[in-house]
C-alpha cells in the first residue's frame, strides 16, 4: 500500500515538471507553445524521471537526478519544437509561392 502511494507521488510530480517547463515555454511565447504538446510534455516528464532509477541511480540522489531529467527532457522537446517551427513555415511558403 504504502509503496502505491510513494509511486504516485513520484508520478505526481514528475508530472507536474513537465507540466511546468510547458507552461513556462506557453507564458513567454504568449501561449504559442502548442496544445498538442502538453501530453507530450508530460509523457517526456514520466519517462525521463523513470528511466534514471531504471538506469541504476536509484538512491537519494537519483531521487534529485530523477526530478532535473524531468525537467530536462521536456525543456529540450520543447526547444527542438521551436528551433523546427521556422524552418516548417519557411518551407511551407516556399510551396506556396511556387504554386
Amino acid at each position: 500500500m504504502f509503496t502505491l502511494i510513494f509511486l504516485s507521488l513520484f508520478l505526481v510530480a514528475w508530472l507536474l515538471l513537465g507540466f511546468a517547463v510547458w507552461l513556462t515555454v506557453s507564458v513567454a511565447t504568449q501561449g504559442n507553445a502548442g496544445l498538442g504538446m502538453l501530453p507530450l510534455c508530460l509523457l517526456a516528464g514520466i519517462v525521463a524521471g523513470l528511466a534514471v532509477p531504471l538506469l541504476g541511480k536509484d538512491d537519494g540522489a537519483g531521487i534529485w537526478w530523477s526530478m532535473a531529467a524531468a525537467v530536462v527532457v521536456p525543456a529540450m522537446l520543447m526547444a527542438a519544437r521551436r528551433f523546427a517551427l521556422p524552418a516548417r513555415q519557411n518551407k511551407q511558403s516556399l510551396r506556396a509561392g511556387l504554386k
